[in-house]
């Protein structure tokens, strides 16, 4: 993770570009790490956004696969909630500059952000389910989120545009690529306007319930070390590597 301040904005950005940005335990925690001090930092607003050409393709399967007993998956998905938490707990705005792709639990972070803009050819999918797996965030709380119209994301595994995502709820502007900054920018002027304890207050009032996810998180820990998801998680790496 990188973290900058400018403009009265605390930038994190994810910096695992070769890996399409995908979570692993150093990731999450930097994440969680990088959330806590933007939110106790002399900025305003947080910017969320990644290097290259993803947000985040999501969970890193090779981490998840090689998770090997109870002990292991239990401090992996403790350290990843840990993450989701910091989120959750967040006293200032949370905007997601989605600059690429967005996949698997990159996309489910979208869901706990409050504004998110999107490149005009960004990707979206929540395909945890093709890995023998549940999206945590989007299964916990997806439905109250968005309605019914998660489901077929849920179900399918099917891959939407920016456009797409719109519709459903899951972006709120879609802008060209040359034109993320300055729509980031916009935005946060408009943030700035409000009083600040106003913002905490409203975030506090509209804070997500925890706990759903976190057994949700739970699930997914144990759910990692069974057959049907290590035999799918093999295939999958198996597949990525004659890809490379």
């Amino acid at each position: 993770m990188l973290y900058e301040k400018e403009n009265n904005i605390s930038w994190i950005i994810f910096n695992r570009e070769d890996k399409l940005n995908a979570l692993d335990f150093d990731t999450w925690s930097q994440l969680r790490d990088s959330l806590i001090k933007a939110d106790n930092d002399d900025t305003n607003v947080i910017v969320l956004t990644g290097k290259g050409r993803a947000f985040s393709a999501g969970d890193d399967i090779y981490s998840m696969y090689n998770l090997s007993n109870p002990q292991e998956s239990e401090l992996f998905f403790e350290n990843l909630f840990a993450a989701i938490d910091a989120i959750l707990n967040l006293s200032k705005p949370l905007i997601s500059a989605v600059n690429g792709l967005a996949y698997g639990g990159g996309c489910e972070i979208l869901l706990l952000s409050d504004i998110v803009i999107a490149v005009n050819d960004a990707k979206f999918s929540i395909s945890e389910g093709k890995l023998g797996l549940i999206p945590p965030m989007a299964s916990a709380i997806g439905y109250k989120a968005l309605g019914r119209r998660i489901m077929r994301l849920l179900l399918t595994a099917e891959e939407i545009d920016a456009k797409e995502a719109k519709e459903i709820g899951i972006v709120d502007y879609i802008v060209p690529k040359e034109e993320l900054n300055s729509k980031i920018l916009e935005i946060v002027k408009l943030i700035n306007n409000l009083d600040k304890n106003s913002i905490k207050s409203i975030k506090n009032w509209t804070r997500i319930d925890r706990k759903m996810i976190e057994k949700a998180v739970r699930e997914l820990s144990f759910m990692c070390l069974t057959s049907p998801a290590k035999e799918r998680m093999r295939k999958f790496i198996e597949k990525r590597n004659k890809l490379t």
